[in-house]
């Protein structure tokens, strides 16, 4: 066996980026998928593979627009550092002077708390089943959102212990902002990180059509979720085209904290240059104070690297990514100099993608950090 998993290492150390992509397409069950690799702030890899329309076989192309998932949270808390830097918004502020009727600890509790999934919040809940007092379909988003607060003032538990990756927790911020700053949370969006980082037609709330790539995924995890808690949904009966496959995003019906954006490739993959080598947006401090905090699975809008996620032991200790249950991944990796972005659309959660996006990070360094060491050119694939 492990003569075998070397000759399969040495195999993948000798493919280009296009054909390491092929491969994973199939392993992960992925029906689309776009790789970029940057290293030292150069774009190295540029692949792109599967169908942007499934029943059509249209194949991808470079500028289409992946549902980003989770790795929405990674541009929420890029603006949270914005916000904070400016003196808009303190990242130390209690969430009771945002929320004044906010009950208790999660009142003391700074917002900072929300962006680290230390905040006490549950993971999840299935919005659509709450009894809000608006319309399931149809209220006025400013309607929905009080009642949405109000909710989480009143009945959103804190029992979950520090280091609960929660949804929640960034769909509490996203709904903070907005109502503390009068404006809606893409349009800060948009404002403080995608036109500075010039990504503002890279990144959507509302994606062009033609733009979209098809998303068949089965909804499975999200029933399974909500039967745990003792609910009942429906798998999806269709093909959510150009809305968000986060079933909670689609009940606010725009960009929440925790899902909802649309991105290309290349968003991501700037976005990670940003945090790897901070400016024009971001500052080194800003970034060393996100990176740093509290020990644990997590960091200020990150992930940090573990043995058993999706990082893999190829990438240092310093590195720090985060996933999108669409299947997509993003890991910045600063001893390497090395960025390593996946947009991604999968059919089932039955497949886990971890393993598969170790062994991208395995090739990623093997191909292009391993080379310059030993030759000191990066090879272009």
């Amino acid at each position: 066996m492990a003569v075998k998993r070397r000759r399969a290492a040495r195999a993948e150390e000798r493919a280009t980026a296009g054909e390491w992509l092929e491969r994973g397409c199939a392993r992960g069950g992925l029906t689309a998928a776009a790789l970029r690799v940057a290293r030292a702030g150069v774009v190295v890899a540029r692949a792109d593979r599967g169908l942007r329309r499934l029943a059509a076989r249209r194949p991808l192309g470079p500028r289409d627009l992946f549902d980003a998932a989770s790795l929405t949270k990674p541009f929420v808390a890029t603006l949270a550092l914005r916000l904070d830097a400016s003196g808009v918004l303190r990242l130390e502020t209690p969430i009771g002077e945002l929320l004044p009727s906010a009950r208790g600890a999660l009142a003391r509790r700074p917002v900072e708390s929300l962006l680290r999934h230390r905040s006490g919040l549950a993971a999840w809940h299935p919005l659509e089943k709450l009894q809000l007092g608006v319309p399931k379909t149809g209220a006025a988003p400013s309607a929905l959102a009080e009642a949405l607060l109000e909710w989480f003032r009143l009945e959103a538990g804190l029992g979950s212990p520090p280091g609960t990756y929660s949804d929640l927790g960034y769909l509490l911020y996203g709904l903070l902002v907005e109502r503390g700053l009068g404006l809606g949370l893409f349009a800060l969006l948009r404002r403080e990180v995608l036109a500075p980082l010039g990504l503002l037609g890279e990144v959507f709330e509302r994606p062009p059509a033609a733009r979209t790539v098809d998303c068949a995924l089965d909804g499975a995890r999200e029933v399974e979720l909500a039967g745990r808690l003792g609910f009942r949904l429906p798998r999806p009966a269709r093909l959510f085209r150009g809305e968000a496959q986060d079933g909670n995003a689609r009940f606010v019906g725009r960009l929440c904290g925790h899902a909802g954006l649309f991105v290309t490739a290349d968003a991501l993959v700037a976005l990670g240059a940003e945090w790897l080598r901070p400016g024009p947006l971001l500052d080194a401090h800003a970034v060393a104070r996100a990176l740093g905090g509290p020990r644990g699975r997590f960091a200020l809008g990150w992930a940090r690297r573990r043995r058993a996620g999706s990082a893999g032991l190829a990438l240092s200790r310093e590195a720090f990514g985060h996933t999108g249950f669409t299947g997509g991944s993003l890991w910045i990796d600063p001893a390497r100099r090395l960025v390593v972005a996946l947009a991604a659309h999968r059919r089932s959660t039955a497949i886990e993608l971890d393993p598969l996006r170790r062994d991208l990070h395995r090739f990623a360094v093997a191909t292009f950090v391993a080379t310059e060491r030993s030759s000191g050119v990066v090879r272009m694939r």
